[in-house]
């Protein structure tokens, strides 16, 4: 998805090239407003909804634009209005969601001067946005068109480059604000697209054989998957390299990825360091964000294996203190190659993780029915009555429940 601006007319309220339409895209785009901008409101493939509380807004936005796997975009005032949106755009830069945030803005001249609605609002959101874009705020010149359109294409396009993230366009306001009694709203017809192409990176067959080389040496292969969206081609595969013998695959609670035959119950014993040896690997893969389960991530953190991150954008983070190599491809064309490609390996690794996982599955099982009335056997009883298609919010802190229930 991608928009472009309109052109205002000399003089023109520039918010008006701020209403932009949806290209190449028979849906209707969604913003989240804290005020009522009547040219947004009016704009027939804008679908916008009004909060007038821009903390809730902001986060109303960052689950329609996760839900929606597109922008979705938050328009508001000038001043602290801004700064309530900021949970929400922190939010949505570590989990890699497209968000454009529109902050409407006094002129420069008005800054600091003890003016109504005014702070300092260029790059107001600092190191959790990608990037922070400053409107013209007069249109005098077909030069300062040009620059508005181009300003709207590279914050949409950059919105949803890898990874995806927040972009804020902060728009400065000059009077008169609102549209006159009577005045009609026109919209540029065909406005000017930048389309930004890209494709799946690929790892090179030197790079292909150097990797099948060193996976010669691992016997013990553990697979962590990292926070993420459902993903159906994922979860096929790592059920296909969970059949190995010589491979490991946790599912972290937000990884979205479980199933009967991954670990996902590791947080019931991995606090053990009795256990450390048997279950130790010499290679962990991963993939994915961030990974929730803190005894994890010290078990990993005091192994001797090696890591290797599979990230498309070559982007990766030394979670575990082991990283040795960044994998530049996607995780489901790296994983088919490795499920094709793997070593043979010790029995024992993977039957010592599972032979835990049963015997925590058992006795949970038993616990739930013997305990009393709280915090789990109220979770275990939501999660058996919950469709499908309904949706539960819970607080950080019953996240690492979930996979118990």
């Amino acid at each position: 998805m991608s928009l472009a601006g309109t052109q205002p007319a000399k003089g023109e309220n520039p918010l008006k090239t701020a209403a932009w339409t949806q290209k190449k895209s028979k849906s209707k785009l969604w913003f989240t407003l804290c005020s009522a901008y009547t040219c947004l409101l009016k704009h027939p493939d804008i679908h916008a909804r009004t909060i007038s509380d821009e903390r809730s807004a902001g986060f109303i936005g960052l689950g329609m634009a996760q839900q929606l796997e597109k922008p979705v975009v938050l328009v508001c005032t000038s001043g602290s209005a801004a700064l309530n949106y900021y949970p929400a755009v922190a939010e949505a830069y570590f989990q890699e969601i497209p968000l454009l945030i529109l902050t409407a803005d006094r002129p420069a001249e008005w800054i600091d001067q003890w003016d109504g609605q005014t702070i300092f609002q260029p790059e107001v959101f600092g190191k959790h946005v990608k990037k922070s874009f400053q409107f013209p705020d007069t249109f005098s010149t077909p030069d300062q068109h040009w620059h508005a359109d181009r300003i709207v294409n590279d914050a949409i396009n950059l919105s949803l480059q890898d990874p995806p993230g927040p972009v804020h366009i902060n728009i400065p306001l000059r009077e008169p604000f609102y549209p006159e009694a009577g005045e009609e709203m026109v919209f540029t017809p065909n406005p000017r697209i930048i389309t930004h192409l890209s494709g799946s990176p690929n790892l090179s067959d030197e790079n292909l054989r150097n990797l099948k080389e060193r996976l010669k040496s691992a016997q013990k292969i553990l697979i962590v998957a990292g926070q993420q969206n459902p993903n159906l081609k994922l979860k096929s595969i790592l059920d296909q390299l969970a059949s190995s013998p010589n491979i490991v695959v946790v599912t972290d609670t937000i990884s979205n990825l479980q199933s009967e035959k991954t670990i996902c119950l590791h947080d019931h014993w991995l606090g053990n360091e009795n256990f450390y040896s048997s279950l130790e690997p010499d290679l962990i893969l991963s993939f994915g964000k961030s990974v929730i389960s803190k005894s994890l991530k010290q078990f990993l953190r005091k192994t001797k294996a090696s890591h290797w991150h599979i990230q498309a954008d070559g982007q990766a983070k030394d979670t575990f203190q082991r990283l040795t190599r960044i994998i530049n491809c996607t995780p489901v064309s790296f994983l088919n190659w490795l499920n094709q490609n793997l070593p043979d390996g010790q029995t024992e690794f993977q039957s010592n993780w599972k032979k835990l996982e049963k015997t925590t599955q058992i006795s949970l099982s038993h616990a739930f029915e013997q305990s009393e009335f709280g915090e789990y056997p109220a979770l275990h009883y939501l999660l058996k009555k919950i469709q499908h298609f309904q949706k539960f919010m819970l607080p950080t802190a019953w996240l690492s429940d979930i996979s118990t229930c």
